[in-house]
């Protein structure tokens, strides 16, 4: 442990203050890039696609055994993002 309080290390402390010194910096630079994904996402308002876990038609020729419109097809992902208010006029029936 470092001692506390004292206004110079040891030089038996050195290595353990520079870890320490460099995690401080690593999570200030993540808290940034935290801060400017946050704001890149209020500022640009992009929307996603209906299906994001479907197979993109690229991948489809490498692996043509693949459908393009594999992954999530449930009711829920038929939605345009961010769903729209009164999506639906009536709830819908589990068939």
């Amino acid at each position: 442990m470092m001692p506390r309080r004292i206004p110079d290390y040891p030089d038996a402390f050195a290595y353990w203050n520079a870890v320490s010194s460099f995690g401080s910096i690593l999570s200030v630079v993540a808290t940034g890039v935290f801060l400017y994904v946050i704001y890149d996402l209020f500022t640009n308002e992009t929307t996603v696609s209906n299906n994001p876990w479907a197979i993109p038609a690229y991948f489809s020729s490498a692996h043509p055994e693949w459908e393009v419109e594999q992954g999530a097809v449930t009711l829920e992902w038929t939605l345009a993002s961010p769903t729209p208010f009164h999506a639906f006029n009536m709830l819908p029936v589990q068939s």
